[in-house]
């Protein structure tokens, strides 16, 4: 991205380099998506307790999400002067909704047979509403889908962060508005940002000792949406900015958040988790994804970026969906915790059904909204004359037993 390619009335600045693709961020992806599978897994595996602060992936997964959505906004604020909403919300409905979708009806089939229709549909139906950071937090109603909390805390936050963006940054083209934030949109949007952060910090600190706000503290909206904010306060500052001693800050952010996966002090449940980890681990994940953005040169970036790890962060949404349903279903059928050989079955079938699920479900509706975006006609297959419907129905299943997983998706 250069300057030549900027609305001439944009009023977000230039970038001070250019953007683009990092896979290094796929592979803190994959790292962060490999922490909370490991720290799942001995709830219903044979897997000791080995990351008993695995859960910091979850709030890398904030950091790294509130980075690259102000990025993107950023940029085509810059570009064009303006936010389109509705392209922004149905690019991320086509991305996330497929795959949610898929999980929720195998998770209802299997479990309504387990739990009763209505114990398992009710939580469900929340999950696909994006409220299970509400009925998680304050009473506790989310069964054995409250890991969607996570999805309802990041849209609860992008359904205000966009269009605060928007109204801060846009090229006026009717009536000028002279207020504040308008004249200073990076302060205003820097300290809207601090002001997320604060609440979110001082709800955790107010309520820490609190038993009856426990699960409230880890799963609500407002105690955990800081997360987000510090990557979108990341954006912010490196858009214009470089990160002092990049390559050793970088490797800084990475040891913080190895022991904060390591160390019991920060489990689920204590104090010091609230007090000290989130705040610590939150700050750790924003140094080290602005370090592998602005230095991708560095040893630490190349290591984040090998082909396995790169792949493995592309459909770490989809591992995140899928990480707890194989092996709970498992261990419900068998009545006990399944062995050494059943849990990396487990893993391999939850890996199958990602890999099916992103190929055959996300990709196509992906690739379905872009062209509905830019306009472009949907593709069908067509039928040559004179060629029987058989001749072509053989044809798509050749094609269809000739498929394979490519080895690395960019």
């Amino acid at each position: 991205m250069t300057d030549r390619m900027a609305h001439p009335l944009a009023r977000v600045p230039a970038p001070r380099a250019s953007l683009g693709y990092r896979p290094a961020l796929d592979g803190i992806r994959a790292v962060s998506i490999i922490a909370v599978i490991v720290f799942h897994t001995p709830g219903w595996g044979s897997l000791p307790a080995v990351l008993p602060g695995g859960h910091m992936g979850v709030t890398v997964f904030f950091v790294l999400s509130g980075y690259l959505i102000t990025t993107l906004l950023l940029g085509e604020l810059h570009r064009t002067g303006d936010l389109d909403l509705r392209a922004f919300y149905l690019r991320r409905a086509a991305r996330l909704l497929p795959g949610l979708l898929l999980v929720a009806v195998v998770h209802s089939l299997f479990w309504s047979s387990q739990d009763g229709v209505l114990k398992t549909v009710v939580p469900v139906i929340a999950a696909l509403l994006y409220l299970s950071s509400v009925f998680a937090g304050f009473w506790r109603l989310m069964g054995k889908i409250t890991w969607s909390w996570s999805l309802s805390v990041e849209e609860h936050f992008y359904f205000g962060w966009p269009p605060l963006l928007r109204w801060l940054f846009r090229t006026e083209t009717r009536h000028a508005d002279r207020s504040l934030p308008r004249r200073h949109p990076m302060l205003a949007a820097t300290a809207a940002a601090l002001v997320i952060v604060a609440i979110a910090v001082g709800l955790r600190v107010t309520f820490v000792h609190s038993v009856r706000w426990h699960d409230m503290l880890y799963y609500s909206t407002f105690t955990r949406m800081d997360a987000l904010a510090v990557g979108c306060l990341a954006a912010l500052a490196a858009w214009r900015y470089r990160l002092p001693w990049a390559r050793c800050a970088g490797w800084l952010g990475a040891a913080v958040l190895a022991v904060s996966c390591l160390s019991p002090l920060w489990s689920i449940g204590r104090s010091s988790l609230n007090l000290w980890g989130l705040p610590l681990g939150t700050v750790a994940a924003a140094v080290l994804v602005v370090s592998v953005v602005q230095r991708p040169e560095a040893l630490l970036a190349r290591l984040l970026a090998t082909r396995p790890l790169v792949h493995i962060g592309t459909i770490s949404y989809g591992l995140y969906l899928w990480n707890l349903l194989p092996g709970r279903a498992l261990m419900e059928l068998r009545g006990h915790h399944p062995g050494h050989l059943a849990t990396v079955a487990s893993w391999l079938v939850m890996l199958v059904a990602v890999e099916l699920s992103y190929h055959l479900v996300e990709r196509p509706v992906q690739a379905w909204a872009r062209a509905r975006l830019t306009g472009a006609a949907r593709p069908r297959p067509a039928r040559v004359r004179g060629v029987p419907a058989s001749e072509c129905t053989r044809q798509v299943l050749a094609r269809a037993a000739s498929w394979r997983v490519p080895t690395v998706v960019r």
